[in-house]
């Protein structure tokens, strides 16, 4: 199986930011010169960084994980509802640009990250991150191998709603069937009839088999990401939307 690009151990993160022009999407500065979204307890475990050119005004990064092996961690907007986004092998907070916006702009507190060597880690780093800044609640969405990561470690990250956009059963020895996951909140699979780098079936086991509205079929054969550039854009966005809605609020 091709999967396109795109545990625990990262600690309690981020906090004593450095501001971020910009040109590198950072944030207003606070009175001793943290962004207003990083404003909060210290965290050692954390190493200021630049958010990729690539990701809206007032994102905030930090590097959290090994020095040698670093997961970078980008957020955006603040409050105690999260959404954390979580891209497709290789990939990294650019693949989830156009979302981390328009969800931030909607009033959640938005995060993706980018992969280390310890991938549960680097999810359940991003994880961290954001409740260390404010989040109480927090909604998991993936793409490919990190539909396959959302929907395996659920649980572990305690969400209270998840969404995999053409995930894989099984990657890296993970598995991501529902039927073997204890998670029982909010679920979503979408995926394409056609797509050419994860079977359709294969992503349906990631759903509940006994409750089809937690699998969504579509035509055509984008994988993961590419279903936002398609003419099934609006349909899978407000999909999106019902998932966080019913599991967040509001």
């Amino acid at each position: 199986m091709s999967v396109r690009g795109g545990v625990r151990g990262a600690g309690v993160v981020v906090l004593g930011l450095l501001l971020l022009g910009a040109c590198t999407g950072g944030g207003e500065p606070t009175g001793d010169g943290r962004s207003d979204a990083a404003a909060g307890a210290p965290s050692p475990s954390s190493r200021a960084a630049e958010a990729p050119p690539c990701l809206p005004d007032g994102t905030t990064a930090a590097a959290i994980g090994p020095q040698d092996d670093p997961t970078l961690v980008a957020w955006r907007g603040s409050g105690t509802r999260a959404v954390v986004l979580a891209p497709q092998n290789q990939g990294g907070p650019c693949q989830w640009a156009d979302q981390l916006t328009r969800l931030s702009d909607a009033g959640y507190l938005v995060a993706s990250f980018s992969w280390g060597s310890d991938s549960a880690a680097s999810l359940l780093g991003a994880v961290d991150v954001v409740r260390s800044v404010g989040a109480q609640q927090v909604a998991l969405v993936g793409a490919s191998k990190g539909g396959t990561y959302v929907a395996a470690l659920a649980d572990e990250a305690d969400a209270v709603a998840v969404v995999a956009l053409g995930p894989p059963a099984e990657m890296d020895g993970v598995d991501a069937r529902a039927e073997t996951s204890t998670y029982d909140g909010p679920l979503l699979v979408v995926a394409s009839t056609n797509d050419g780098d994860v079977a359709v079936g294969s992503s349906r086991w990631v759903s509940r088999l006994d409750d089809p509205t937690t699998f969504l079929e579509l035509p055509g054969g984008a994988h993961g990401v590419e279903l936002f550039a398609t003419a099934h854009r609006d349909q899978v966005q407000a999909a999106i939307d019902r998932v966080l809605a019913e599991g967040l609020g509001g």
